[in-house]
């Protein structure tokens, strides 16, 4: 099965600017995340906190200056010196004079430069309308220009659920399209990674010769081999039986140290399978069978990230994101079997047991993956990559 097209914001800018329709153009871009071309030094300046002013690339033509503003899609290649931030209209224009001017999408058929005197009085009239960048979330984004098909897109689409929490497109692998400040402070103060060196160690730990397993993972696993050892089905395990088991595994392979938090943990998992039955991420008597994809699905997105800051070329993000999805292929039955691990593993690393905001969005997010007909999970089969969907 192929995927539908993809929603091509581009060509609706296109079409509004043939004919002639600001009210519309302004509209789309009013609901978009938008791109703004900054010189690579300029960047490394905001990010020291060293910057004054916001210094933007102009483009010169006939003597005129305009400031650039850029759809996603419609990036153009800036060469290695240049970059891109990012954020909603009113932040992208906004310092614009009454007589300077803006160029929307550059050298394609939407391209339109407006001057401050008609942006400003719209923007004005139209506030209510501009979706600010921190409520552009749970979006599901198919780029048209990104893999559509294939082992790259099947391992993408293993990281689809940070993508869609975020927004952002799901298939795409180019460190183009991002806003370079974001990823690079995003990688440094939520994933612990400030440099290249760190950025592959990282790597190495949630999918390389470093992995260690999680509590979380553990206890799981050790399910499954209790289940093998007395013939019964994984989730058949009560959290008591379960819990003595992991005493008898701590006290067999000198972990003794171990068993107070597996017991824990185990009890943590229990009652997160309860609430994953309620609300439908496992079936009535179903069970998670490991968290792996907690792991994998971080691996994919700091593998995009780590190409967008410069700590990785295209080929190493290109190989570390088709070992993530291997992964997958091998840990996981389906798409809603690596849903649910990595809702798992999402809430035992930061819920706190009670189920507060980080859950409820995931759960949302697991819901649109399974049953929006844009879905990869819905067009690529999780098993064979030439098979039919089966989730």
């Amino acid at each position: 099965m192929m995927l539908p097209p993809p929603a091509d914001v581009e060509a609706q800018l296109a079409a509004a600017r043939r004919d002639g329709d600001l009210d519309r153009y302004l509209g789309l871009l009013a609901g978009e995340e938008l791109f703004v071309p900054i010189r690579r030094v300029d960047a490394r300046s905001i990010l020291d906190e060293r910057a004054e002013t916001f210094p933007n690339v102009y483009f010169e033509t006939g003597g005129d200056e305009f400031l650039q503003v850029f759809t996603r899609g419609a990036l153009p290649d800036l060469g290695p010196d240049v970059v891109a931030m990012s954020g909603a209209l009113d932040w992208a224009v906004d310092g614009v004079g009454r007589h300077e001017r803006v160029v929307f999408n550059r050298g394609t058929r939407g391209e339109w430069r407006l001057p401050g005197a008609t942006l400003q009085p719209w923007l004005d009239a139209h506030l209510e309308d501009v979706t600010p960048l921190e409520e552009q979330v749970e979006r599901l984004l198919t780029a048209p220009y990104g893999h559509l098909e294939g082992p790259i897109a099947h391992a993408l689409a293993c990281g689809a659920h940070l993508a869609v929490l975020e927004a952002t497109p799901w298939n795409v692998l180019d460190g183009r399209f991002h806003d370079y400040v974001a990823e690079v402070r995003s990688l440094r103060d939520w994933w612990n990674v400030p440099d290249p060196p760190e950025w592959r160690a990282t790597m190495t730990r949630l999918i390389g010769d470093g992995y260690a397993l999680t509590p979380g993972n553990l206890v799981l696993m050790l399910r499954l081999r209790f289940a093998a050892e007395y013939g019964l089905p994984g989730g058949e395990f009560d959290p008591l039986t379960w819990a003595g088991l992991v005493d008898r595994w701590c006290a067999e392979n000198d972990a003794d140290d171990q068993a107070d938090e597996l017991r824990h943990t185990v009890r943590r998992v229990s009652r997160y399978e309860q609430r994953f039955r309620a609300d439908g991420l496992v079936d009535a008597d179903g069970f998670v069978t490991t968290a792996l994809s907690w792991d994998v699905g971080r691996a994919v997105a700091i593998a995009r990230a780590g190409l967008a800051a410069g700590y990785c070329d295209a080929l190493t993000a290109e190989l570390m994101v088709l070992e993530a999805g291997s992964l997958a292929r091998r840990y996981h039955q389906s798409w809603a079997d690596l849903s649910a691990g990595y809702v798992m593993g999402r809430v035992l690393h930061a819920d706190g047991d009670d189920f507060g905001e980080w859950y409820p969005a995931a759960v949302r997010v697991h819901h649109q993956l399974l049953q929006d007909p844009a879905s990869p999970w819905l067009n690529l089969g999780f098993g064979s990559l030439s098979e039919e969907s089966e989730a």
